[in-house]
């Protein structure tokens, strides 16, 4: 049984703290007359061609070890995924969040859910994550005091942000 995740009433995005107007629902929660909603993969792709004819916009969650591969014929139909970080020593919406950047090229909001911690903040930008749900208090006071902490250099590319080689190593990289 997974956890459900919490609802965050405001999210860091372009730099800025705001107001979240997304809301999860629950598999078997009935659907409201509008409204940006967030849904389970599983109850996703079960009614996506019903969730179309809505007035709703639409939004999913991948739960750490749900595949991203399983949205490449559905990505049209979304305005945000949300990866899941269950803990911050999983790593897996790293690999999820690139997958669906640099391997699907989504072009929606990608936002990071659950108990990550600041220091991934500057490598979840790398991979494409756009926005944050802010839940903890500590990561909300330190993002209103400007202590994002950037990653200026790496060695692995990514095609989510522009970069450059650093120096004479091919593999050395720095943003543009």
């Amino acid at each position: 049984m997974t956890a459900e995740l919490k609802q965050t009433t405001e999210i860091f995005k372009n730099d800025k703290i705001v107001a979240d107007d997304w809301a999860y629902i629950a598999d078997d929660e009935a659907l409201p007359a509008e409204g940006k909603l967030i849904f389970s993969l599983k109850r996703f792709l079960k009614e996506e061609q019903q969730l179309k004819q809505t007035n709703l916009t639409l939004g999913v969650v991948l739960r750490a070890g749900e595949k991203a591969e399983e949205l490449s014929d559905h990505l049209e139909a979304l305005e945000l995924v949300a990866v899941d970080f269950p803990s911050f020593a999983d790593g897996r919406g790293f690999s999820a969040a690139r997958i669906l950047r640099d391997g699907l090229r989504y072009g929606g909001e990608i936002r990071a859910v659950g108990p990550f911690i600041l220091d991934q903040i500057g490598f979840m930008l790398r991979v494409g994550i756009n926005s944050f749900a802010l839940d903890n208090p500590r990561l909300r006071a330190d993002l209103e005091a400007g202590n994002l902490n950037e990653v200026t250099a790496y060695t692995q590319p990514v095609f989510a942000r522009k970069e450059a080689p650093a120096g004479t190593r091919p593999w050395a990289r720095r943003p543009m």
